[in-house]
């Protein structure tokens, strides 16, 4: 399955043009260069894909009338794009199947044109999870929770929040390498307390809402990252948007499933906002290191990876972990990465960049030198 998508006059973004999106992609850029819009953009249009091959799913299960509706108004609204989308705004995201098949998605004129059924043969179920750059309240909503029932942070936060509950439902207690400590849940008198502990010799145990900003900001994508990757169940997934509501609206005995769930094809699609926030460069480039071993190299669940970033540490780990895999290094504290099915882009100007370097197998990471190179000329140049 390939996927694509052209994205014309979205706030910041004026021509965007991705033919095809990799397994790992990374956009590096200014503040306000219109990452973020890019990233909420595509996990929108990820989540629309999702919908629409339930829907196709339920029809060829003799489902006369799907019982989803989908109003692009307000998922543009939860998303904080509406404000960007103007009369000339056109959005394509398009999806290519390996028989050569394709589902297209067109937002033009502000609505959606209206789509086709997908083959059976390529039915998906998927998984889209944001990690927003909010995550960093999570320390706090997670033990103030019950004195806040019913408060609204938004959208993206309470995906990462439900995201980051089922994460520590089914992982306990998981190393948090590149800060040298370990995230674990207890069960406590008033339901579960969390944790973090050093995994060092230097011995010490503090709440995690009293832990350092870089750690509250990292452990988040660090649980989600290894329960996507481990622990997930399509079942239980399944069950919760699909069955559950069939069930709801006494539609369940009219269900005869076209495939069983296991037959399904099955993508898990994580997009991260700025993996960095509050980490030491030395933890910035330990973190990516980690994201891949768990998404790529020991999963066991078909993951993409989407980052928007401002690390220039990041992008450097990136041509590590290139030759790591190229070389079919034995060092298992280095991730390895296939060239190949990765992309980078440099975002600027309504556009994209890539930082690709053809036939180098490398990143070109000599833009995301240029501050540096500007402070030196400028320390040489007082006298």
């Amino acid at each position: 399955m390939k996927e694509s998508i052209q994205i014309k006059n979205l706030g910041p973004l004026r021509d965007i043009d991705i033919k095809d999106i990799k397994p790992l992609t990374i956009l590096i850029g200014e503040s306000g260069s219109g990452k973020s819009t890019l990233m909420k953009c595509l996990s929108l249009f990820r989540y629309i894909f999702k919908m629409e091959s339930i829907r196709s799913y339920l029809k060829h299960s003799k489902m006369s009338k799907s019982p989803f509706r989908f109003h692009i108004t307000k998922q543009l609204k939860a998303s904080g794009l509406e404000e960007y989308v103007d009369a000339d705004t056109e959005i394509i995201y398009t999806v290519t199947f390996k028989d050569g098949e394709e589902f297209t998605i067109v937002f033009k004129d502000k609505k959606l044109q209206k789509t086709s059924t997908i083959s059976a043969s390529n039915l998906y179920f998927t998984k889209v999870s944001f990690v927003t750059e909010d995550r960093n309240i999570i320390p706090l909503w997670a033990d103030n929770s019950a004195s806040v029932a019913g408060a609204y942070l938004g959208f993206y936060f309470h995906e990462v929040y439900k995201d980051f509950d089922f994460a520590n439902e089914a992982l306990r207690q998981i190393d948090l390498n590149h800060v040298g400590l370990r995230f674990i849940v207890k069960k406590g008198s008033k339901g579960k307390e969390y944790v973090v502990e050093s995994n060092t010799d230097n011995k010490y145990q503090v709440s995690f809402k009293n832990s350092s900003s870089g750690t509250q900001s990292s452990a988040p994508i660090s649980l989600i990252a290894k329960y996507f990757s481990t622990k997930f169940n399509f079942e239980d997934a399944f069950n919760r948007s699909v069955l559950s509501y069939l069930s709801s609206i006494d539609s369940l005995t009219d269900f005869r499933p076209i495939k069983n769930l296991s037959d399904l094809n099955k993508k898990i699609y994580i997009h991260i906002e700025e993996p960095e926030l509050s980490l030491y460069p030395d933890a910035q480039y330990k973190l990516m290191n980690e994201l891949i071993q768990d998404c790529f190299n020991r999963n066991t669940n078909n993951i993409n990876l989407f980052i928007s970033t401002h690390s220039p540490y990041i992008i450097n780990q990136l041509n590590l972990m290139i030759k790591a895999y190229d070389v079919k290094s034995a060092d298992n504290d280095i991730a390895k990465y296939n060239y190949d099915e990765l992309a980078v882009y440099q975002v600027g100007a309504g556009t994209l960049q890539s930082l690709i370097v053809e036939n180098e197998r490398l990143v070109n990471t000599n833009p995301l030198s240029d501050t540096i190179d500007f402070i030196y000329d400028q320390y040489e140049s007082l006298k």
